[in-house]
């Protein structure tokens, strides 16, 4: 947050969530944090049309409710946006709560990925939020605003002809929530201003130390959608199966913007898979080779959009690592996530990777549904056998309105607190598994079992070559430890 005058339009909120809650356990101060870039782009579509936004990352300022309400005060907007996931949509609505009882006549917002895939109930059962936003929200948000201007708080809330004339938007008609029809999504995504990162404090994010190879690290996307229907992934609730994408051209200049402003050294994608069009990826790795920019990337990939041919060409481009989701040593259990893959592939995209030079981080899913401790000693063994440069063993957490929640609710036994939500703690227990400690016992497992192998270890000390690599081997290690050891929150 950067404080530029004493007036804003609006206020974007991030809500508070400390990093053990987000994890689960303590990790210390080495959980990497970045910019949440929903919000500042909002800020940015906002701004380029004459409406002056302040951004609040409550995480990243470590800011309580309290400080919350003091910088609406301070600020005195007419308008209060809150963005959540599902696993901190609960600290939203504490906050909502507190700015409704000491701000009543402030018209107040939720968006966001929970808001969007779950639109109806986070309205009937939450009147702390006037308004909800589905799905994209420069357009939408910008709509609200537009068509409040001049508008009293009530009078507002109470012209539902309006109301009802806004894209994309839930609200309530006399107690009922009434959802309007969607949006269109936005064709061509170089019509966005860049993010409105200077409206965040940047030098209080930190990347995880696998995610950087120098800093500083900058974090960006270049698309917005997935063309795979993974069954645990909610995000085409938000964005579609339809990618849409910056032109190479428009993210070369977004990329040049990072380095004169914020001295970015390396780049960190985070879209669902930056890999989905091949035409695309080979054009913006031959524009990146042409300019000969220094800096260095890292991004996420689907296992079943990689070829050797390409990688060489990403690794000559700047590419130094790709994170890909192998989820699973049992086949049937890649199958019932609709991953698209066999394990014959995740080898050779893994060996590929290791051919060319690009470091591998691979994520595991640990209590899928028809899973056992048994089936979950194949997935590690499967993980030591690729033997990628980390490995990331996460607990099945079935995002509500996808298949794998339906799964859950007839493999297992499902805890729906969604501030638990968060990848690391057991939600969901298979009728294979005993309890939930047996899943944390299988976490712990993985953990220790792949990271304390005398080979793995001596892999990272070889690869330690100036003391940015040292720092980063010393912050793995803590998370490590933290995984194994650390109490639960």
């Amino acid at each position: 947050m950067k404080e530029k005058n004493n007036s804003a339009d609006i206020i974007l909120i991030y809500p508070p969530l400390s990093v053990n809650e987000r994890y689960g356990r303590n990790v210390g101060n080495v959980g990497g944090q970045q910019p949440p870039l929903g919000i500042a782009c909002l800020a940015a579509y906002l701004r380029e049309r004459g409406i002056q936004p302040l951004l609040i990352d409550a995480l990243a300022e470590n800011m309580t409710t309290q400080d919350i309400l003091e910088m609406i005060a301070k600020y005195k907007p007419r308008v209060v946006g809150l963005s959540a996931l599902t696993v901190n949509f609960n600290r939203a609505i504490i906050c909502a709560e507190a700015i409704k009882k000491s701000f009543p006549g402030l018209l107040t917002i939720i968006g966001g990925h929970h808001a969007t895939i779950m639109p109806r109930e986070t309205l009937e059962e939450n009147p702390c939020f006037d308004m909800l936003c589905i799905g994209e929200g420069e357009v939408t948000l910008f709509d609200i605003l537009e068509k409040y201007n001049g508008y009293e708080y009530k009078d507002f809330l109470k012209d539902y002809k309006v109301l009802n004339s806004i894209k994309g938007i839930g609200c309530r008609n006399n107690e009922k929530v009434v959802l309007t029809e969607p949006r269109e999504l936005i064709a061509n995504l170089d019509i966005l201003p860049f993010p409105a990162r200077d409206l965040f404090n940047m030098e209080k994010y930190r990347p995880l130390p696998d995610q950087y190879k120098r800093l500083p690290l900058v974090h960006l996307t270049a698309i917005r959608g997935c063309p795979f229907s993974c069954s645990f992934c909610s995000n085409n609730a938000v964005y579609g199966t339809k990618i849409r994408a910056k032109s190479p051209q428009r993210l070369l200049e977004e990329i040049k913007h990072l380095i004169k402003e914020y001295g970015a050294k390396d780049l960190s994608f985070w879209d669902d898979t930056l890999t989905a069009n091949k035409n695309w990826i080979r054009e913006f790795c031959s524009l990146m080779i042409k300019e000969k920019l220094d800096i260095t990337w890292t991004c996420y990939a689907a296992v079943r959009t990689l070829d050797k041919e390409l990688l060489v060409l990403m690794k000559k481009a700047g590419c130094w690592n790709i994170f890909s989701g192998f989820e699973s040593g049992e086949q049937k259990l890649l199958d019932l996530l609709n991953k698209g893959i066999t394990l014959d592939q995740i080898r050779q995209a893994n060996r590929w990777c290791k051919e060319v030079g690009i470091e591998v981080r691979a994520s595991f899913m640990i209590a899928l549904p028809q899973e056992t401790p048994q089936i979950c000693r194949k997935t590690i063994n499967f993980a030591k056998e690729l033997n990628p440069d980390y490995a990331l063993f996460c607990i099945t957490t079935p995002y509500p309105k996808t298949k794998l929640f339906e799964y859950a609710r007839k493999y297992g036994s499902l805890d729906l607190d969604f501030s638990k939500y968060s990848c690391w703690e057991p939600v969901f227990v298979p009728f294979g598994y005993k309890n939930k400690e047996e899943i944390l016992a299988m976490e712990r497992k993985a953990v220790r079992e792949f990271y304390l192998r005398p080979r793995y270890i001596m892999q990272r000390l070889r690869k330690i070559k100036t003391f940015e690599d040292f720092r980063r081997t010393l912050k793995g290690l803590r998370i490590v430890i933290g995984f194994m050891f650390g109490g639960k929150t």
